[in-house]
């Protein structure tokens, strides 16, 4: 469940959730209806890697999110876990722990292009 906190003006794909107690600017994917500010929705999260993919080992144990200038681009920060990134949501890895294995059950940094949110 995620509290949508706003939509942009202009850009009607930009939404910020709350989420838990993380606040996340995402890039709104698909809504089977109109969605309203203040009111709690489920929803489903896709993070989309650039073609070069940049994990980092973290220093930090955290689950967060941290935005990367006024765009969609973004650090996160979560535990891979297998086949799942756990961040401030879980998210499926796209493989990283196929191409990053000495990171497997670790705490990383991703920067991703944007998360993605799908209101279901």
């Amino acid at each position: 469940m995620a509290l949508l906190l706003s939509v942009h003006e202009f850009v009607e794909e930009e939404v910020v959730l709350l989420i838990g107690n993380v606040v996340a600017k995402c890039f709104l994917s698909y809504s089977p209806s109109k969605i309203e500010v203040g009111k709690q929705y489920e929803v489903e999260f896709e993070m989309m890697l650039p073609v070069k993919t940049l994990v980092i080992l973290a220093e930090e144990t955290k689950l967060a999110v941290e935005m990367i200038g006024g765009g969609f681009s973004c650090v996160l920060f979560g535990y891979l876990d297998g086949g799942l990134f756990r961040s401030f949501v879980d998210f499926d890895d796209q493989d990283i722990h196929y191409d990053y294995p000495e990171f497997n059950e670790q705490y990383v940094r991703i920067t991703v292009e944007r998360v993605n949110v799908i209101f279901d």
